[in-house]
């Protein structure tokens, strides 16, 4: 008798136990669907469909207009991205300015500084010495998530640093021009372009005399005045 009661007593308590660990079980075993991640998908462009780029030094060298013109109308948002190398203190200080831009046209121009900018009261302006080039990445997005990115590299030199070195060169790109400049105090850049060619800018005019281009497939219409398109074959 005594070993009945024990085992219904067993079977009263274990029963609803294994019941509740089990219905437990289950429900902790139930996943969550995962949300399917966007995937970018990365395109090219005929050289006639990509944009034209300018970045264009100021007076004293230490902002750059950054333009980009005819860019697709399938584009909707560009980022940008511009690093360099700065001197502060005799250390070499990576730096960088970079942003998004939501398209509301073909074109678009920005301001960078190559420094550092203080409005609380009244702007403030540290600038970064010792810059020579860096590199520039441009990429472009459309609404489906289709995006295509170009980056270059760009040296900049005032005249004085051209006319004592003789010209200026893309050493990344083997591209190099022998010239001479007129202006005293002018800054220049140097970069290869979106479409298939190298480009010359600067604030002033950039009149002097281009005496070689390498390599020499590399051509230009006028050899008296650095500033141009110089057409890659």
């Amino acid at each position: 008798m005594k070993k009945t009661i024990i085992i219904l007593v067993l079977i009263v308590v274990i029963v609803p136990l294994l019941v509740f660990l089990f219905t437990r079980s289950k429900k902790t075993t139930t996943t969550t669907p995962i949300k399917k991640t966007e995937i970018s998908k990365k395109i090219e462009l005929t050289d006639n469909e990509k944009p034209y780029i300018s970045l264009i030094p100021r007076a004293d060298g230490h902002e750059l207009k950054f333009k980009v013109i005819n860019i697709p109308a399938k584009f909707s948002t560009a980022e940008y991205e511009l690093i360099y190398t700065a001197e502060d203190e005799g250390l070499e200080i990576e730096k960088g300015v970079s942003g998004t831009i939501k398209l509301d046209s073909q074109n678009f121009e920005k301001d960078l500084l190559l420094g550092t900018e203080s409005c609380t009261n009244g702007c403030k302006y540290k600038y970064d010495e010792g810059i020579v080039g860096g590199v520039l990445t441009l990429t472009l997005t459309t609404d489906d998530k289709e995006y295509i990115s170009f980056e270059t590299p760009f040296v900049i030199k005032n005249s004085a640093q051209i006319n004592k070195d003789k010209g200026i060169s893309l050493i990344q790109e083997n591209f190099e021009i022998k010239a001479t400049v007129t202006s005293k105090n002018d800054f220049f850049i140097v970069i290869r372009n979106f479409k298939p060619i190298y480009s010359v800018f600067s604030n002033g005019k950039g009149l002097g005399k281009i005496s070689l281009i390498e390599p020499s497939t590399v051509t230009k219409e006028n050899l008296n005045s650095l500033v141009g398109d110089y057409l890659i074959p």
